[in-house]
């Protein structure tokens, strides 16, 4: 029964529902979500090259 409802759904009017509940809230998720993969990807980056340093 919920497959087929979703099934029916579409993205763009379910897309501007979402927004419309989470408003704000959602671009906040999309700032934090980049920063906190940005500061990943630094750490992994700054990791390989350490390890890179001290293997030789």
């Amino acid at each position: 029964m919920i497959t087929e409802v979703v099934k029916g759904w579409d993205a763009t009017e379910v897309s501007r529902k979402i927004e419309a509940e989470i408003g704000r809230d959602l671009q906040f998720v999309r700032v934090n979500g980049t920063l906190v993969g940005g500061i990943a990807g630094v750490l992994l980056h700054a990791g390989t090259l350490a390890v890179a340093h001290y293997a030789i």
